[in-house]
Order: C-alpha cells, then structure tokens, then sequence
C-alpha cells in the first residue's frame, strides 16, 4: 500500500512579539468562524481563554516599555502561555489533516484554518511585510524593503480572497504607510505587491509576497 504525503499544518512563529500575538489572534479568529470551524471542532471555553492569554500577554508586551524591573520576564511568561495554545491547536488542526480522506481535503482544513502547509522560503523575508494594526481595527501596517539605492518608485499591493483574482487596491510612492481594507473582521486575504521603478531602472518588478501569504484582518 503506497504512504500517503503528509501534510504539516505550521504556524509560522514571528520573532517580534506583537506581530506574532497579532497572529495568533487571526488563527483564533480563523479556528472560531467558518470554515475553519467546519473543519475542527474546538470549545467556545477553550477559545475565550486563549484570547484572553492573548490579550495579557500583550498588556504585558506594552508594560515592557515602561522598562520596570520584572516586566520583560512577566511579558516572556504570558508570550510562552500563548505558545502553548497555538501548539495546542495547531496539534488539533494537524490530528483533522491526518484523518482526511486525502491529500486535497487535508490541504484544505490545513489553510481554511489559518495555517500553512510549509515554511516560507527565506527568500522571501524582508520583502515585504503586511501586519494587521493592533490599534486601529481595519487597517494594514505596509512594509516594503525600499528601492535600492534610493531610487524613485511605487510601491503596489494588490488583494485577494481566493489566491486566483486579484485587485489592485494601493500604489503609493511610500515604502511604509496604513492601509485601510475595508474587509470585515476574519476575512482570509491574500497579499502581494510589488515596485514599479522608471523605464531606466527596470520598470515594474516581479509580484513578491510576505512571509505569510495570507493575512485574516483584525
């Protein structure tokens, strides 16, 4: 009987602690509401206390700037409580992968539940960066490794919701700016952009994409 490819269901674990809080708060999110919550079955309970280990690791992750004695270590202990439910539930997603019938419907529960099923290419880091802003509901931080050399440009994002169509919904001469999108809270987006540089230094660029291809908006 030939083995059946195993699909890895992967959290994508970014070093910068509100980035990667903001994260777990979109598989929350994506675990919770369909159709990730068609594909596993996880307690309400279980989900409201992860949010709120989410919500004091991240009071926690603010108190650090204060620079008080004790609180990076209070902020280390919240974070690694938070970890622990990602794994929690990352373990649960990977259980659902394993038991579907194949290799489709595995990738499937896999990314309808906010996960990916491989590490992003290195390659890729550094890009470009899209991160939901923890302050602001509804808006997107967008970061992209500016043109080299200072060069003039554009940079470009374009969104989809299917990773087949996409749209163009920001050009602007900016690297770094706020994006407003518009999209109802747990909508699964897929991002891309690019720069456009004049004819002389090569015009439009390859698409790049951030190291999570998709973001689910806050």
């Amino acid at each position: 009987m030939k083995k059946r490819k195993k699909v890895n269901a992967i959290f994508v674990v970014n070093e910068n602690v509100s980035q990667f809080l903001t994260d777990a708060l979109a598989f929350l999110i994506a675990l919770s509401t369909a159709p990730g919550n068609t594909v596993v079955t996880i307690a309400a309970a279980a989900i409201t206390t992860a949010r709120n280990h989410i919500t004091a690791a991240q009071t926690a992750e603010t108190n650090v700037a204060s620079r008080t004695i004790g609180t990076a270590d209070a902020r280390d202990v919240a974070v690694n409580q938070v970890l622990t439910d990602v794994d929690n539930f990352v373990a649960i997603v990977q259980t659902a992968a394993n038991n579907a019938l194949d290799v489709p419907t595995a990738t499937s529960i896999v990314t309808e539940c906010g996960l990916v099923t491989r590490k992003p290419a290195s390659k890729t880091k550094g890009g470009l960066s899209v991160i939901n802003d923890t302050t602001v509901s509804g808006t997107f931080i967008i970061i992209f490794k500016a043109a080299a050399n200072r060069a003039k440009a554009c940079y470009e994002i374009q969104e989809s919701t299917d990773n087949v169509t996409w749209i163009t919904v920001k050009v602007s001469p900016d690297s770094h700016y706020l994006f407003a999108h518009g999209k109802p809270v747990g909508t699964k987006l897929y991002i891309r952009g690019r720069l456009s540089l004049s004819e002389k230094n090569g015009g439009a660029q390859v698409w790049i994409v951030p190291p999570t291809p998709f973001v689910f908006t806050t």
